[in-house]
């Protein structure tokens, strides 16, 4: 880059504009949620996890106790204390298990959805009760805003009940 002040004399400064290392980089980036971690969103309807709670609720402990997991649990119940709320504090003790209760309307899911981003950065397990009706809208636009890696639902099967992934981000390219 020249810079001239107006006279004819040009005097030259170079302008040098470094880009830090790779490393900074990463460094720089590990302690956000999109490059630092990983979010499981699990979608759980109420008569699904009726079918084998305990199996369901393993499976939900098993995962939480690996990663940063978010339960979207579908309720016509108005209540938040639900079995499934009760069912994860009990098998894991160390770990704060918070339920909240979430409608779908469009201008308050991106409040609800930093709630949840929150508690997740606070290393609590949210769990998302919403109506069963509203179950696939929320666990989408949720996922959405925190950019999950995937998506689980529980499905019944000739054992009982699993987990079965629907969906899972893709890795996004490198811009090196």
């Amino acid at each position: 880059m020249e810079c001239t002040r107006g006279t004819a004399t040009r005097s030259h400064v170079p302008l040098v504009v470094r880009e830090p290392e790779a490393g900074w980089w990463a460094a720089q980036q590990a302690g956000t949620r999109q490059a630092g971690s990983s979010v499981t969103v699990a979608a759980v309807r109420e008569r699904d996890a009726a079918w084998h709670p305990e199996m369901v609720m393993s499976r939900l402990a098993a995962l939480a106790a690996d990663r940063e997991l978010l339960v979207v649990f579908g309720s016509n119940v108005r209540s938040v204390q639900h079995s499934m709320a009760a069912g994860l504090r009990a098998r894991l003790p160390r770990q704060e298990v918070v339920a909240m209760r979430v409608r779908h309307r469009h201008g308050e899911m991106l409040r609800d959805a930093a709630i949840v981003e929150r508690l997740l950065d606070a290393g609590s397990l949210p769990v998302v009760v919403t109506p069963v009706a509203a179950l696939l809208d929320v666990t989408a636009e949720i996922a959405s805003y925190l950019r999950a890696d995937r998506v689980l639902r529980v499905l019944r099967t000739l054992e009982g009940a699993d987990l079965c992934q629907v969906w899972q981000r893709r890795r996004e390219p490198s811009l090196n």
